[in-house]
């Protein structure tokens, strides 16, 4: 059994004790940040449903919130795995939410935390930012739970607008619809108090602006896959990285809207039915931020508060995670590259070539800058398949990259990462290509010259001494050509051979002819 406190790797059990479920999330993370999740464990206990009236969480709850919090402490300590509990809404607005947190540590033998709203919405967005690329993108942030939704407006590290509204979806059901019998001057009167809440925050983040938003937590997946299913389209495996659209929330609150009883509403297609009764409410939230903060579509993160907790708690233990936490991409490209043992000094030279070749010729391309960040992982992740075997190993390379699940990508980013890998040596892509099926022509037509890029690049470093020192690229529109010219060493006689032996194909690629000159330096 690996220590928790082992010199490459620690592990740790972040719980998070919700006003609908408890989720435990144990996972190993490495020196470079990267998570490694062991196990998941979950429990629908509903705590929002016994805060009463008078502020108070009913005791009746309480046992079994301990019996379960002991069942995660049984599994943690199988892992020897350092426990984090967090404790959000319920036990936040309960006025023994201390004392039976502290009653909580004497009998389970951990400590839970009660964060505020705004420390909630913060590791929430440090979650996200670990799963999907959010680069220096003003974002937007949205986690819709049980007793309350979390926003946070960032950008990079910098918090610009961060808040908790008291709009959760076990919440506002219990207030608005317990008798779960859909009446009509019942959710006009839901609706009328959701828009009261969202419109003064929608206000302040227009002012603000956002460039993206995303959405987390178990009801935005819910609703995208009734969306789906309403559409009559192909379910998920993972909603990692999808999109749900505001028309597809609208198609679905139609559907939802004409239904008149829980009842009903499990019975349409792709509908958790452990979520319909607090379906509705959820999905009116969503809509109603949409609709007011003119948000035209959320990407869905898997990644959330317990991916939050886990970075939190290393970032607290000093010297763990070194280095920037907000590059996601480049530090899970680099991982990898590291774990297949890739020749680090090669791979950065590559990519320091390509990307430079990128930067000069890209304003005949007309590209669109997210390529360049495609370019730059496969150029350090060119030569991951060597691991498997020399043979053929660029398509060794593409399995391992799109099969990899690198935080920070989707899976379609992945696959393009690998066919640039794939077709920057040896045959060029064909269009029945089955690894091509899923791509659009103008994607395919990236693909063909971004790889081409790499192909160039990865010729001018074939004896890996890294003797081309400098690349300087120029467009010749009239004639029909670029010029490449080379800066490095005397004796760069096998790079220029390889890149006039690869010369006939990268001209198919870029669709342009290759002249290269060489000066010395």
């Amino acid at each position: 059994m690996q220590s928790k406190s082992s010199k490459d790797r620690e592990r740790v059990a972040a719980i998070d004790i919700g006003s609908n479920s408890i989720h435990m999330l144990l996972s190993e993370v490495d020196r470079n940040g990267n998570i490694h999740i062991i196990e998941t464990w979950k429990d629908q206990i509903r705590l929002g449903e016994y805060l009463t009236d008078t502020g108070f969480l009913d005791l009746s709850i309480v046992p079994r919130l301990e019996r379960v919090l002991k069942k995660m402490k049984t599994i943690a300590d199988g892992h020897d795995a350092h426990i984090r509990a967090i404790a959000t809404h319920a036990l936040r607005e309960a006025r023994n939410g201390m004392k039976i947190c502290q009653d909580i540590e004497k009998k389970c033998k951990f400590k839970v935390e009660i964060v505020s709203g705004r420390e909630e919405a913060r590791l929430v967005y440090l979650g996200v930012q670990y799963g999907i690329s959010l680069e220096d993108r003003p974002s937007l942030v949205v986690d819709v739970g049980g007793g309350s939704t979390e926003l946070y407006l960032g950008q990079g590290s910098e918090e610009r607008f961060s808040t908790s509204l008291k709009l959760g979806c076990v919440r506002l059901t219990k207030a608005f619809l317990p008798d779960l019998v859909y009446k009509s001057k019942d959710i006009l009167a839901l609706c009328n108090y959701i828009d009261s809440r969202v419109e003064p925050v929608s206000r302040d983040l227009q002012k603000i602006g956002f460039d993206f938003c995303v959405g987390s937590s178990g009801t935005i997946k819910a609703i995208k896959a009734v969306a789906l299913g309403l559409e009559k389209k192909r379910l998920l495996k993972n909603f990692h990285g999808s999109e749900l659209s505001f028309k597809e929330i609208n198609s679905v609150k139609t559907a939802i809207l004409a239904c008149k009883s829980v009842k009903e509403i499990r019975m349409l297609p792709n509908m958790d039915v452990k979520r319909a009764d607090i379906f509705l409410a959820g999905l009116l939230v969503l809509e109603s931020i949409a609709r007011q903060a003119n948000v035209k579509q959320y990407t869905i993160s898997d990644c959330a508060i317990r991916e939050g907790i886990v970075i939190d708690t290393l970032v607290r233990q000093k010297g763990w995670l070194q280095g920037s936490a907000q590059d996601v991409r480049w530090r899970s490209v680099r991982s990898l590259g590291q774990k297949f043992q890739v020749d680090e000094g090669h791979a950065w030279h590559i990519t320091t070539l390509a990307i430079s070749l990128f930067d000069q010729l890209n304003p005949w391309m007309k590209i669109e800058r997210e390529w360049r960040e495609y370019l730059r992982s496969a150029s350090f992740l060119h030569e991951v398949g060597r691991f498997v075997s020399l043979t053929s190993h660029h398509k060794h390379s593409e399995y391992l990259i799109c099969n990899s699940k690198l935080p920070g990508f989707t899976e379609r980013e992945l696959m393009i990462v690998g066919c640039i890998v794939r077709y920057h040596r040896k045959k060029l892509l064909r269009d029945n290509d089955n690894n091509l099926a899923v791509f659009t022509p103008e994607e395919k037509k990236n693909v063909e010259r971004v790889s081409g890029l790499l192909r160039l690049a990865a010729s001018l470093d074939k004896s890996r001494l890294g003797k081309i020192q400098e690349v300087s690229a120029t467009v010749k529109n009239s004639q029909g050509f670029v010029k490449v010219f080379l800066r490095g060493v005397q004796d760069v006689f096998l790079e220029v051979y390889e890149a006039n032996v690869e010369k006939a194909q990268i001209e198919k690629s870029l669709g342009f002819t290759v002249k290269l000159d060489f000066v010395q330096v």
